[in-house]
């Protein structure tokens, strides 16, 4: 199933500067429907998407809105999952070998992803394996700033943003 968001982000994903930092709760988590996606265009619906389907697969996109702006964004953030059996096996999705950075590293019982891009007109992104169900914690930043709502999530039928960051992400079924 699939969700429309409807984004004018006409004057650049630079516009937020003034956006305070927000801690959320550590209880907190927002709920990502399984097996639904946020629809945008990329280079023009500037934002983080993220999508789970059933057994713990997570794909996150994220694009800049420069057909609008004429300006790229820089996309950093770290993603900590309980660590399933056999490891977290992450992919950066359409990243640029000389431009895009993304790392996974073990702590324990958990692994933090974490990635530095630079998006303009395509996507960039990360998929990876997490345990079926669990809870994941994202801390995510645009221009080294953080955007709560130019993160969307598919969640109870329609189309939701976290209201603070770090987040806790929870599928709505294993």
């Amino acid at each position: 199933m699939r969700y429309a968001a409807a984004l004018f982000c006409l004057v650049g994903c630079f516009a937020n500067t003034e956006h305070p930092a927000q801690t959320c709760d550590p209880g907190l988590v927002n709920e990502v429907d399984t097996g639904a996606t946020v629809t945008y265009a990329p280079g023009v619906d500037a934002g983080y998407y993220v999508a789970y389907s059933a057994g713990g697969h997570w794909h996150f996109e994220w694009t800049c809105d420069t057909k609008l702006s004429a300006y790229g964004c820089g996309f950093t953030g770290t993603i900590t999952v309980d660590t399933p059996a056999g490891g977290v096996n992450a992919t950066c999705v359409q990243c640029e070998v000389n431009q895009d950075a993304l790392s996974v590293t073990p702590m324990g019982p958990s692994t933090e992803i974490a990635y530095d891009t630079i998006t303009s007109t395509g996507v960039d992104g990360v998929d990876f394996y997490a345990v079926a169900g669990s809870t994941i914690q994202v801390d995510m930043r645009i221009n080294g700033i953080y955007q709560d709502d130019l993160v969307f999530l598919p969640s109870g039928g329609g189309v939701a943003n976290p209201t603070c960051m770090p987040i806790g992400l929870g599928p709505s079924r294993p």
